[in-house]
């Protein structure tokens, strides 16, 4: 049985790499060891989607910010770390979901492609969506992909990933308190329908811009049980995950059922 210890995470609202909320992280991530480990939606510094203006110098700042914290993520000591940050890309502002290993640095897999347009989440208006790919990452034997935030609402992605063997589909979110048990269905519909289990870490608490982040994150197996979850108190919390049984899930109702869009991909 192949087993990997995964850990989700609520980190504070305004991370930067080095910084006491980056170094509490770090402690309690070290603490609980594990192999594979998920932050959150574009996890350090200010939200920038709050403002309906995008700004280009914040934007460069952003661009910046992240660079900063990816250097640094070997402070974890962990395996493989999972998130999104904020980059360019062929010219493009992008929310990028990434796979980092010691060995290997960032390998980029996935840039958002669902973007909301509404009070604190005018993302539109800042990001593209680069190249749209869904690309299946692997590192330790796990075969990871990226459904950033809202693109978890669109399920036939979850399902695509599905059929190519995935085991883990990572969500890294910004999301508010009000939507948080709207967020814990969507989660737990992307793990039934794809057979994979579904890790979703979170910003939490208030930015510079006053918006309120909701924390939690979950960890839920293919049968859409939670795992794990994360609160005030316990900022990281770990799971164990069984790939062998994210493969055996594939071939259970409703994976198996005969899908028109098997070859070609969801229509776009």
């Amino acid at each position: 049985m192949a087993r990997l210890k995964l850990a989700v995470c609520q980190a504070p609202a305004e991370m930067h790499a080095g910084d006491r909320g980056w170094r509490k992280l770090v402690a309690r991530v070290r603490a609980l060891r594990p192999d594979v480990l998920l932050l959150n939606e574009m996890p350090f510094g200010p939200w920038l989607a709050s403002s309906p203006s995008c700004d280009l110098a914040a934007l460069q700042q952003s661009h910046a910010f992240h660079r900063e914290g990816v250097a640094r993520l070997a402070d974890f000591e962990v395996p493989v770390v999972l998130g999104s940050r904020a980059t360019r890309e062929n010219g493009r502002s992008v929310n990028q979901g990434f796979l980092w290993t010691p060995e290997q640095g960032v390998t980029a897999l996935h840039t958002k492609q669902f973007f909301p347009d509404e009070p604190g989440y005018y993302e539109a208006r800042w990001y593209e969506r680069g190249e749209t790919r869904f690309v299946v990452g692997e590192a330790n034997g796990l075969r990871v992909g990226f459904l950033i935030c809202t693109d978890v609402w669109f399920t036939e992605w979850a399902r695509y990933y599905g059929r190519r063997g995935v085991h883990l589909i990572a969500v890294p979110r910004a999301t508010p308190r009000p939507s948080l048990d709207r967020w814990k269905i969507g989660i737990a519909a992307a793990a039934l329908v794809s057979g994979c289990y579904v890790a979703s870490s979170n910003r939490a608490g208030r930015g510079s811009s006053g918006q309120l982040f909701g924390g939690r994150g979950w960890i839920v197996d293919p049968s859409g049980r939670f795992l794990a979850e994360t609160s005030s108190r316990e900022p990281v919390a770990a799971a164990f995950i069984d790939l062998d049984l994210a493969e055996e899930s594939k071939k259970e109702y409703p994976r198996y059922v005969s899908d028109p869009f098997r070859e070609a991909g969801p229509p776009g």
